[in-house]
Order: C-alpha cells, then structure tokens, then sequence
C-alpha cells in the first residue's frame, strides 16, 4: 500500500506530533467549529491512523507539504519546533519520503487545494480531495490519472528529500533561536 499526500496549509495529519494535533483541534473549539467532544474523537480516530502506519507491513508514505506548513505557528513555537523535529525524524526513516514544495513554485504548483492518493496491495487506486469544509472520494480512473501526473510533476518540481530535511532542520534551527 502507498499513500501520496499534499498538504498546503498544516503539516498532513499522518504527519503531525500529538501536540500539534490537539493545539489544531482546540483552535477548533475556540473558534465554535467543533465542541470538545468532538476535538477529542478527532484527535483519538487521528492517534490511532498513525499508530497504524507504523505497524508491520508499513505502507510507503510520500508527503510533499507546501512551505506554508513549516511557517504556520500551530500552537506555539515549542509545538512547531518539536514538530519539525518530529519530520526530520520521519525523513531518516525508508517508508516515509517527505519533500517541500517551496514558495518559488508560485502558480506552478499544480494543487490548490489537499489531495491524498491511495494505491492498494491490488493496485487499484482512489483519491481524497479536500476544499473548504469537505471532502470527496474520487474513483474514476480519468482523474486518478490527471492526479498521479500532477503529483508527479510535483515531486519532480518539490526539493529534494535531502534538501527538504535541511530546509526543515534550517527552519526549526532559526525558531529555536528567536
């Protein structure tokens, strides 16, 4: 199995620290978007999808994360300083590749909105999009299709996986220091 995400406003949440996960959701509660119960099942069902990937066959992750993810300061500058620990950790790893697609992409970058493509044992393929307060499943081979050639041309165009670990380990250098 193998997951490709896109993410251009919080780090994926396949990705995120416990932490920063919940200062996500609870900025949910403030604004009225979601009561505690609900943040707390959200956080709960998103604790336990990430305990799934590391089990034993580990799907094969690949992450491309707008640069906007590593400058959105999601609960503070101790959360987003241990969560870009938390991906270089993950960019060690072999099952996960995580890659930033930098700002100077400007209009070139292919996604406007987060996407996740999934390729099954059987390879068969489905997609998730996202925009503003929905989702949608796509199953159609057409778009699959469009899709996977975008996300290709995304990676292509994104840093390195070793340039991405830099900027990351740049970018948590600097907040350590402010």
């Amino acid at each position: 199995m193998a997951l490709r995400l896109f993410e251009i406003n919080i780090v994926p949440s396949l990705l995120q620290t416990p932490t920063y996960a919940r200062a996500y959701q609870e900025a949910r509660v403030r604004r009225g978007r979601a009561t505690q119960h609900q943040a707390e099942e959200r956080l709960t069902m998103l604790l336990h999808r990430q305990q799934r990937i590391h089990r034993h066959p580990a799907p094969r992750i690949h992450a491309v994360i707008d640069e906007g993810c590593l400058h959105r300061t999601i609960g503070g500058r101790d959360v987003l300083v241990e969560q870009r620990l938390y991906l270089e950790e993950l960019t060690t790893h072999p099952q996960f590749v995580i890659q930033v697609s930098p700002f100077s992409l400007g209009e070139d970058r292919p996604f406007a909105h987060p996407i996740t493509l999934l390729t099954m044992p059987n390879r068969a393929s489905v997609g998730y999009g996202e925009i503003q307060g929905r989702g949608f499943l796509q199953r159609d081979p057409e778009p699959l299709s469009e899709w996977a050639g975008e996300y290709d041309q995304l990676q292509v165009e994104a840093l390195s996986r070793a340039a991405s670990r830099e900027f990351i380990r740049r970018g948590r250098r600097s907040f350590e220091h402010d």
